[in-house]
């Protein structure tokens, strides 16, 4: 740009060219101004990752992984490792079966990319009336979606997951709807949601799936604060206690989410972060339709963990899986 003095000194010797100066600013500012006020362009956000986020997933058929060296009381089940997306171990990771409240899994992420946190959902008579894991929560009452996730993700509430569904969509069945569009957009060709509790049987998937939207979920800050936090304090609920029993018996567990009912089992999806040859080292796992509780379920947990992370130090490499 040009300095008004110079301008000056210019004018008198280029009385042409300083006009054509003077027309050419007056031009500039009119177009900054045209621009400032004038609408600006619609951004089309998209929550959805391109099919290059899942370069592990993209193959879904047989991998040529070992075989456990021992037996778990489950019938389904995959291992990751998140640092190098390589597929550890596998065992029937495409077979579909009820879900229970893993079905969260989904519900958290469909809420956090769709409501503000701060944003109060008032408890209607249907959420309410939701049995099963719950929070305390009558209608009427008050609630912000922050605190809702924390109970959904937690006590693994189903009365705030219905609270939170038709927060977002207004009825049960509009969400299932945006629930089930999500898990076609992400790959997850073997699960089918009924609810968005996991209450009903309907709702199936996979070990592989589930693998699927909790990679999604992690993605996401507060999801990777809450599925670690052990116990906390909600209104009308002094002290909620985390499901995931697993999170009290080893340190170095961060997460992720149980599920249980008669029909699924008992079903457990878990992550564990180690130091493997002095770097941190982050595996996931998923147990499916174990029928002997918890504290068996968890047992198999650790068995596999210390598992895929002695397999890691041994290898002294990224373990290559072979397709």
């Amino acid at each position: 740009m040009i300095s008004h003095s110079k301008r000056r000194r210019i004018a008198p010797n280029m009385p042409w060219g300083g006009a054509l100066i003077i027309l050419l600013l007056i031009l500039s500012a009119w177009i900054n101004q045209s621009f400032i006020h004038s609408s600006p362009p619609k951004r089309i956000a998209s929550t959805t990752p391109s099919k290059a986020s899942f370069p592990y997933m993209v193959t879904p058929g047989p991998l040529n992984t070992p075989s456990l060296p021992f037996k778990i009381g489950e019938s389904s089940g995959i291992l990751w490792n998140l640092n190098t997306h390589q597929l550890l171990w596998k065992l029937h990771p495409h077979q579909p079966g009820p879900l229970a409240s893993t079905t969260k899994l989904m519900t958290f992420y469909l809420i956090w990319h769709h409501l503000a946190l701060n944003q109060v959902v008032r408890v209607g008579p249907q959420a309410a009336a939701t049995t099963g894991s719950d929070i305390y929560m009558a209608v009427g009452e008050h609630y912000t979606v922050h605190q809702l996730l924390y109970a959904l993700m937690l006590a693994s509430a189903n009365n705030a997951a219905v609270a939170l569904a038709e927060k977002m969509s207004g009825t049960r069945a509009q969400f299932v709807a945006a629930m089930n569009r999500q898990a076609r957009q992400f790959g997850m060709n073997g699960t089918h949601y009924a609810d968005p509790d996991g209450l009903s049987p309907k709702s199936t998937g996979t070990a592989w799936d589930l693998s699927i939207i909790v990679q999604q979920d992690l993605r996401i800050p507060l999801f990777r604060k809450i599925v670690d936090t052990r116990v906390a304090s909600l209104p009308h609920n002094p002290v909620v206690r985390n499901l995931n029993s697993l999170l009290f018996l080893d340190p170095s567990v961060t997460g992720v989410k149980t599920g249980w009912t008669t029909q699924a089992g008992f079903n457990l999806v878990f992550t564990a972060t180690r130091n493997v040859n002095g770097r941190p080292v982050t595996l996931l796992g998923v147990i499916l339709h174990g029928q002997h509780g918890f504290p068996p379920e968890n047992q198999d947990a650790e068995k596999i963990l210390q598992w895929g992370f002695h397999r890691l130090r041994v290898n002294q490499t990224h373990f290559n899986p072979g397709v």
